[in-house]
């Protein structure tokens, strides 16, 4: 029988081996749930920072606040701390997406952007273009006309390059339509309808990248999540294209809703100039509204967390107390 040797190296190797799945597993772990938090958008970004960076440490300060004096968690210090930190960030985040919420059932566009407001209407009449009706089409294909040229900075367009982005829009702006509509949503469920638009979303943004690159000369250094469109003959400025994308989409339902006549639009220059000053007084508000009802239930936290510590400064009490007994005085 031969017997061969086992070198040092193959065991540390195979224990290695053997741990490296757990370690693995553990990073994986992190990365997952820090992808989770990235994918949740800013809101679900800043509770997590906040939670880790000022919520979970000053309740644990306000926990051992003068510890080392009594030997006690300071119960009236922790409830102080705790209140303050986690009712201050979910009431910033949480009410203005509360007051968009009610201001879009007026509709999606009072989460439009002023300035893409005073743009889409413009757009609109020129779509219109002295025409008391079109199709939601032409507006669709004037905007589309419009960004391609502001992007790529060139005034003749190729006309192939429109109709792949307008036929891209028109199937994004489907699926939108269907998740804006409750019994189509009942229908197929909103987990669904929101995975369809956002499926949509994708093909539109790949489908203008493709556009943009055909029709610069040189895209170097071009950002292609950025679009660039015109406010009026003389101004324009820039967004991301998945914002604008839904701005336009948003912009198209409401005057749809208010001014359609069958498949036609009645965009007039008076409807126009109506719907825009509609939804910019509505904007105005909503945005006042977030300002207004958020500073209005942050005014109520003190009130709160100085009743639930029993009116005093319960950080330093210990401190008093401990001073109290080595003077043998009333320290204050």
């Amino acid at each position: 029988m031969k017997i061969s040797a086992i070198n040092s190296s193959d065991i540390k190797q195979n224990k290695a081996n053997k741990n490296n799945p757990t370690f693995k597993g553990g990073v994986n772990s992190l990365v997952n749930f820090w992808q989770f938090v990235d994918n949740g958008g800013r809101a679900l970004q800043f509770t997590v920072e906040d939670m880790f960076g000022t919520n979970f440490p000053r309740t644990y300060k306000g926990a051992m606040a003068g510890y080392k004096y009594t030997g006690k968690v300071n119960i009236p210090a922790l409830l102080q701390e705790a209140i303050r930190e986690f009712l201050t960030g979910p009431i910033m985040c949480i009410t203005p997406v509360v007051v968009l919420g009610l201001a879009k059932k007026s509709g999606k566009t009072a989460n439009t952007h002023i300035e893409n407001i005073n743009n889409l209407s413009y757009l609109m009449q020129q779509a219109a273009n002295n025409k008391d009706k079109i199709k939601g089409e032409d507006f669709l294909r004037t905007t589309i006309e419009d960004l391609i040229k502001k992007t790529s900075g060139k005034e003749a367009i190729d006309k192939d390059d429109v109709k792949s982005l307008l036929d891209a829009f028109k199937a994004y702006k489907e699926k939108a339509d269907i998740l804006a509509d409750k019994e189509s949503v009942k229908q197929i469920g909103k987990k669904v309808a929101k995975s369809n638009v956002a499926e949509e979303m994708k093909k539109l943004q790949e489908t203008f990248e493709g556009v943009i690159k055909r029709a610069k000369e040189n895209f170097k250094n071009t950002d292609f999540t950025q679009v660039k469109y015109s406010i009026n003959e003389s101004k324009e400025d820039t967004t991301s294209f998945k914002n604008y994308a839904e701005y336009i989409t948003a912009y198209l339902q409401d005057f749809t809703k208010k001014f359609n006549n069958g498949d036609m639009l009645n965009a007039t220059e008076e409807n126009i100039k109506a719907f825009r000053k509609s939804f910019l007084g509505k904007r105005i508000i909503t945005v006042a509204s977030m300002f207004a009802f958020t500073g209005l239930l942050m005014s109520f936290i003190p009130k709160i967390y100085t009743w639930a510590s029993g009116g005093v400064n319960p950080n330093a009490s210990a401190i008093y107390e401990e001073a109290n007994k080595n003077k043998g005085g009333d320290v204050k």
